[in-house]
């Protein structure tokens, strides 16, 4: 009898030791919540500050799908996870098993085009990707501009990226897809989009053109904006002091509304005044 109570006493023990191992086992893979973050770790994460993080969150709530169910995904992950990605670069899988989320792959995509989609949302997008619509903004632009730079007329900077893509299928569907895959191969002999930024003095983006793939040239990218023809509207109407600013490519075409910096001048007014007198001899011609 004795030794049954032993035995009961022994196998009661081992039962303890699994069940507090298995309880630390769950500690360790819960997820930690990123907020408990250091600042410092916090923005190296993700990007972006927790007030603007939280700020982002609730701006995306009315497009995102929170969670309604025990393993539904809540928004917080949804927007964290797309922004460590975004952020990084990672692939999906080490990121999706990172410390902050316990994800799926599957599901990590899922968060990235979920949040992909409600940042291209026109309520959010145009909210901070605005190009000046009206001469004052313009002029608010352009005297920004000149009191940073001492560049007179200038309402930004412009030029193109190439943002890299994993290749798509050889086998698309053009009925779905516009290009075939080859398309995509840029000059540095990699998958991309060629992608056309436009900012103001602040780095402030005020225009993007990401329709064209990698191996579209940057002038095509350029003659099919939407931003040129704005500015030879305002050209043809007398307004011909306002330009955008281009380090010094040869294969951009000259424009009356680009100024290409030549970046071995020691100063900027060195590099400008010489270049809008070359403007007004071209087209003078």
């Amino acid at each position: 009898m004795d030794n049954l109570y032993a035995n009961l006493f022994l196998i009661n023990n081992i039962e303890d030791q699994v069940n507090a191992i298995q309880h630390v086992r769950m500690m360790k893979e819960k997820p930690m919540d990123p907020f408990m973050l250091s600042d410092r770790l916090f923005v190296k994460s993700f990007r972006l500050s927790k007030y603007l993080a939280n700020q982002l969150i609730e701006m995306l709530r009315p497009l995102i799908e929170d969670a309604n169910r025990s393993s539904a995904i809540d928004l917080k992950t949804k927007v964290l996870v797309a922004l460590h990605f975004f952020g990084t670069g990672s692939y999906q899988t080490p990121m999706g098993h990172s410390r902050f989320t316990a994800l799926s792959q599957s599901s990590v995509s899922r968060c990235i085009n979920e949040v992909v989609n409600a940042l291209n949302h026109p309520d959010i997008f145009n909210l901070w990707v605005k190009f000046p619509s009206n001469i004052y903004e313009l002029d608010q632009v352009r005297k920004k501009f000149y009191t940073k730079t001492r560049f007179p007329g200038v309402i930004g900077c412009i030029d193109c990226t190439h943002v890299a893509l994993v290749p798509p299928s050889s086998n698309l569907n053009l009925i779905e897809n516009q290009h075939p895959e080859y398309i995509y191969v840029n000059r540095k002999c990699y998958h991309s989009i060629n992608v056309q930024l436009i900012c103001d003095s602040d780095l402030k983006i005020l225009n993007v053109n990401a329709l064209f793939p990698g191996s579209t040239h940057d002038s095509h990218v350029w003659n099919n904006s939407s931003v040129l023809p704005l500015l030879q509207d305002l050209y043809t109407n007398g307004l011909n002091n306002i330009y955008l600013l281009i380090c010094m490519q040869i294969y951009y075409a000259f424009y009356k509304t680009l100024i290409v910096m030549n970046l071995h001048f020691s100063s900027p007014s060195q590099a400008l005044y010489p270049l809008i007198g070359e403007f007004a001899s071209i087209y003078s011609n």
